[in-house]
């Protein structure tokens, strides 16, 4: 059982390791993953925000060279002369020229056409430059100006309500070409007094001239690193440059899509995580917003690329980690094999030594011993009793037991079944025709392989019993001496002894004493006078009444009663009942004054006996009592010196008992 739990406490412990050590791995390798992950979150922020800023800067330049032309006055004055009117000044004439030279200066610095007159429909609308009215009209415009695109229109109004630049953002054209729409606000001639704006000056440009080269700009010596602007509204998300593979220009995914790249761009601003793009692949993806646009720059990075350094390296050390693991268990497992081998080989000798041990005891023993199964047929039998027996004792295993001992015997040995009632006994057999009493004793095994099976143990006490019997015998001579000699001492207490004896005994079996209480009983009224051995003769046989000094010698014979006594040993309290003989149950008797429960019964049985016969007897000072009268005196002494149960017992004794008359020696 204890090897059993050994090997179950070492397999778990042992589980416990390799799990133990699995998670730690698992939780390394996870702290490694996700320090390369907090890595390339501050790569892509670096690139996300330098691309922001760059792009920001870019469009800052268009915004302040359209800003720059927006206020100049010729601007101003130009969109404040109503075009309907046919008259113009000559000098009006020559700020009209000039105001076309400005306008296609700013042109070129901004990468568009020539400028001409905004009559010009047969070339193909594509970009430009244009100074338009509040109305939306183009007054002066470059070569391929679209306007009467939509988009432009509607620049010209946000801007014009919002009263600032504003970036409309990037649209696709008739041609399916991407342009983007920058318009600013022309505020009033100030001398006019009044704060509407009276046009604005638009430029339409193509992205991928120059916006398209900056976000696409590779950062990173990677293969799948992306930066790409979005739009959109409550219902898509729509890429706004180009994109790798096959997808074309103004892509759209739906915002139902919670784990698309560009959607989570949306939602979540500036956010690291790991998503899905527009290919269904995993990337890392973070976001800035471009200041005063509508767009949102997405940078991004395949997750296989990015982190196939990591994965490695973490292949790599759960790899060594797990094979570190599986060494030390084998390790463990091939010490833990050794050694439950040599605790194996030390627990086999150690078993085969106290095995030779136990065959050395068994065989030398002198008692009979030997083992029944639980069919009762003989497993062993040691050497005494094969001995004994004059038998071989590899002969009679799986016999009968009456291969051993008669039938009788047999059946009287099978009825002990080991329990505390019925597992000991003493008792007589025969045994290769020689008679032996044994202390038979019977073990019922509860484990082992020989569970349920009985171990028998015949000890021989024969010797002993003889002994036990001769020391009886010499002890009873010496009490019977003892009480001859005492009552040869005081003639008038002659058989005072035994008369106290027999009232004893017929008084404890009135009260259903048992056995072993009147047999002490007895024995100490048989002895109870002993002690006036040391009492002088003369005083024993004074006539007259005794003084208060001889009384006290006569209560002293208690001590010398147990002095006497005291070299011999009995079986029971008898000496313990001699010396509260003459304890009161009221506390006044002597000589330790005891009351109550404190006195034995056996010793309030002796001191009502012993009164009676005393009382009943004759005495060299006086005659003895008649037996009545002793009963009622001891009567009226009840519950203050003597047991009124046993002064009851001795009444019914006495009126049952006619030949009590014969103890009384009146005279």
């Amino acid at each position: 059982m204890n090897n059993n739990r050994s090997a179950i406490t070492a397999s778990l412990l042992l589980v416990a390791f390799i799990l133990t050590s699995v998670w730690l791995i698992t939780q390394y390798s996870e702290k490694e993953r996700e320090r390369d992950l907090q890595a390339w979150q501050d790569k892509l922020s670096i690139i996300a925000e330098a691309k922001k800023r760059t792009i920001e800067n870019w469009l800052k330049q268009k915004t302040d060279s359209l800003k720059e032309l927006a206020a100049n006055p010729l601007v101003q004055i130009y969109l404040s002369i109503d075009e309907e009117s046919s008259s113009l000044s000559e000098a009006q004439r020559g700020q009209a020229g000039h105001l076309r030279n400005l306008l296609m200066a700013t042109a070129k610095k901004l990468g568009v056409s020539n400028p001409r007159q905004s009559t010009n429909t047969g070339q193909e609308a594509s970009k430009g430059m244009a100074i338009v009215d509040r109305a939306g009209r183009a007054r002066l415009a470059t070569r391929g100006f679209p306007a009467g695109a939509d988009e432009v229109s509607k620049a010209v109004k946000l801007a014009l309500q919002l009263k600032r630049p504003v970036v409309h953002g990037i649209y696709e054209d008739e041609a399916g070409r991407p342009k983007l729409v920058i318009a600013v606000p022309v505020s009033p001639v100030q001398m006019t007094g009044s704060d509407a704006f009276v046009g604005a000056v638009v430029v339409v440009i193509d992205p991928e001239q120059e916006l398209y080269g900056i976000v696409s700009e590779q950062w990173l010596t990677t293969r799948s690193d992306e930066s790409s602007l979005v739009m959109g509204d409550k219902f898509s998300t729509t890429y706004i440059t180009p994109l790798r593979g096959k997808y074309r220009l103004f892509h759209q995914v739906p915002i139902s899509n919670a784990n698309n790249a560009a959607n989570f761009a949306r939602e979540r601003l500036s956010d690291f995580a790991i998503k899905r793009n527009y290919q269904s692949e995993e990337v890392l993806i973070t976001s800035r917003v471009i200041a005063n646009t509508p767009w949102i720059l997405v940078q991004k990075i395949d997750v296989d690329e990015a982190l196939r350094d990591s994965d490695a390296h973490r292949d790599f050390i759960y790899t060594v980690f797990m094979l570190a693991v599986f060494i030390i268990t084998v390790s463990l497992i091939a010490v833990w094999r050794h050694s439950t081998s040599l605790r194996l080989q030390k627990v086999s000798d150690r078993l085969s030594a106290r095995t030779d041990l136990l065959n050395a005891v068994t065989d030398n023993i002198q008692d009979h011993i030997f083992l029944l199964d639980h069919n009762d047929r003989l497993v062993f039998v040691n050497g005494a009793l094969a001995t004994a027996a004059d038998i071989v004792a590899a002969d009679v295993r799986g016999k009968a037991l009456n291969h051993i001992f008669s039938a009788e015997a047999s059946q009287m040995l099978l009825a002990l079944d080991g329990t505390d009632a019925a597992g000991n006994e003493v008792c007589t057999l025969q045994l290769n025709a020689v008679s032996y009493t044994y202390h038979a004793a019977v073990v019922k095994l509860e484990s082992g392989a020989y569970r349920t099976s009985r171990l028998f143990v015949l000890h021989d006490i024969s010797s002993l019993q003889e002994a036990q019997i001769k020391h009886q015998q010499l002890l009873e001579g010496v009490i019977s001496t003892l009480v001859r000699v005492t009552d040869m001492h005081d003639p008038f207490c002659a058989n005072h002894s035994e008369r106290t004896r027999q009232v004893a005994i017929a008084i404890a079996e009135a009260m259903h004493l048992d056995d072993a209480q009147k047999q002490t009983l007895g024995m100490a009224a048989y002895l109870a006078n002993i002690g006036k051995l040391n009492l002088p003769k003369e005083l024993l046989t004074k006539m007259e009444p005794l003084t208060a000094e001889e009384e006290e010698l006569m209560r002293n014979n208690v001590h010398d009663t147990l002095n006497i006594l005291d070299a011999l040993v009995f079986e029971g309290p008898v000496l313990e009942v001699i010396k509260q003989k003459n304890e009161y149950l009221d506390g006044s008797g002597y000589p330790d004054g005891l009351s109550g429960d404190a006195i034995l019964p056996e010793s309030r049985i002796l001191a009502v006996a012993n009164a009676f016969v005393a009382m009943s007897s004759a005495r060299a000072y006086r005659e003895g009592k008649p037996i009545k009268e002793v009963l009622n005196m001891l009567l009226q002494d009840s519950d203050k010196q003597y047991d009124r149960a046993v002064v009851a017992a001795l009444f019914h004794i006495a009126e049952s008992r006619d030949d009590w008359a014969d103890w009384q020696t009146v005279k």
